[in-house]
């Protein structure tokens, strides 16, 4: 990762040097001080649940030298320390100084559903001949993108950076920041309704990435997504292209949806066909990974090393990873985050799934999905009786719409939890021998708890 001497962070930030050396060099940066390294330089942010001035002292045990505040420190504190107006944008600026130092080519990806994955196969296709950075887990805002830049290594070659947004303009900035070679957007679906009156807003905020890109900068669009086409436009550059149909550069020919082990798929490239096997499930998978290679194609890598580097990418916690417990019962914990889009396309891989028992499904609340939130759950409750669920446990208020269609469609059993702490406690006194369950709702539903719970199940015959 880029070192910064303490006088270039002043430069860059326009901060005043209050204490401490201008030659004195910190090599790690961090909002956080439970992940502050020693020798590193500590922002205090003040946030809306918590002000970092208030942990400076706990940097200053954890090793740090440096730290950035926006006021003079009452009590312990690093040995240096760099006052400045805000400390966010002070963050943001160190960011740029980190990319200004870094000579790898940078990959930015954004998009409404499938970023994280998208990115995980990206990073490792490229990993296989070249050494890579990626953002660490879902760092992908205004605070993890510049930590992201600032946690770079300096023999990188190759950085994927994951970027996400609530408002419009935000893909902007963070792409203005990065200044990408490579550009992908995944595609654009109903997510961040609440903050958003369509989804032609959706795909305009989304195509910033596009409308900033360097002319010289390669794109990577999804031809099957008709708002990415439109929004493709933006950029004039040098594009890669992907798809189900013959004009994309990177054609997905077939797939084969399965649970396990995984989905596999056939892509066309350069008019040679090839299959590629992941671990990851649902049909939502053959498309990151098109999307992946792609991207990969994009920066000037051969595809054919990529592949098996994509093929033992194991899916992240939370991230439709399974589980096999006692008497045959298998656990799917998609419990990071939901969608109307990602739920539809687990249901769909679910309908394939032919247990020994029952196909339960944990539906959480979906979220920030605007007015017609309601509209969205009652559908989501019509498919889970169309893909043969035989018992719909709904978690949350919202979910209580997904309940009445899924009744009414034929679902054998409904029941609903309050949240997530009373399903736990409930679930577990359901499973039977060969039973199925999914697990998914939006991130703040916190269905993690039931994935706990379950993992800890000693199941019994009826």
């Amino acid at each position: 990762m880029p070192a910064l001497s303490l006088g270039e962070i002043v430069a860059a930030t326009g901060g005043n040097l209050l204490r401490g050396k201008p030659d004195t060099v910190v090599d790690s940066f961090d909002i956080d001080t439970r992940r502050t390294r020693r020798g590193g330089l500590f922002f205090a942010l003040k946030g809306t649940r918590a002000d970092g001035h208030k942990f400076l002292a706990d940097a200053a045990r954890a090793g740090a030298d440096a730290a950035i505040v926006e006021r003079e420190p009452e009590g312990g504190a690093p040995p240096a320390i760099i006052q400045v107006a805000s400390a966010e944008a002070a963050l943001t600026a160190c960011g740029v100084l980190a990319r200004e130092k870094c000579s790898a080519k940078f990959i930015a990806v954004t998009g409404s559903v499938g970023k994280t994955t998208t990115k995980n196969l990206i990073a490792a296709g490229l990993s296989a001949t070249r050494r890579v950075h990626r953002t660490d887990g879902n760092r992908n805002n205004h605070l993890g993108v510049p930590l992201t830049l600032l946690a770079c290594p300096d023999d990188a070659e190759m950085a994927v950076v994951e970027m996400g947004m609530n408002a419009p303009g935000e893909i902007a900035h963070l792409a203005k920041l990065t200044r990408p070679d490579v550009a992908l957007v995944t595609n654009v679906r109903v997510a961040h309704m609440e903050f958003f009156a369509s989804l032609d807003e959706i795909a305009a905020a989304k195509g910033e990435l596009f409308a900033v890109l360097r002319r010289e900068a390669t794109s990577v669009v999804n031809l099957d997504d008709e708002q990415l086409r439109v929004q493709s436009a933006r950029h004039a550059g040098p594009r890669v292209t992907f798809g189900r149909n013959g004009p994309a550069d990177v054609v997905l020919e077939s797939f084969r949806d399965r649970l396990v082990p995984g989905v596999s798929l056939v892509y066309r490239h350069g008019g040679k066909s090839r299959g590629l096997q992941l671990q990851l499930a649902g049909a939502h998978n053959a498309w990151n990974a098109t999307a992946a290679l792609a991207t990969v194609i994009a920066t000037g890598e051969e595809p054919d090393a990529a592949l098996e580097a994509m093929s033992r990418v194991e899916p992240g916690p939370g991230r439709c990873r399974i589980h096999r417990l006692d008497a045959g019962v298998v656990v799917i914990d998609d419990s990071y985050n939901s969608s109307p889009e990602a739920l539809a396309a687990i249901l769909q891989t679910l309908r394939h799934c032919h247990p020994a028992g029952r196909k339960i499904v944990v539906m959480g609340d979906m979220l920030e999905l605007g007015p017609r939130e309601t509209t969205y759950h009652r559908e989501a409750g019509r498919r889970a009786a169309q893909v043969g669920v035989h018992i719909l446990v709904g978690v949350g208020p919202r979910a209580r719409a997904a309940l009445d269609v899924a009744r009414k469609a034929g679902v054998p059993e409904t029941r609903h939890e309050k949240d997530a702490t009373s399903a736990a406690e409930t679930l577990p006194g359901l499973v039977r021998p060969g039973d199925l369950l999914l697990i998914k709702g939006s991130r703040s539903v916190g269905l993690e708890k039931v994935v706990e719970a379950l993992l800890q199940v000693t199941v019994e015959a009826h």
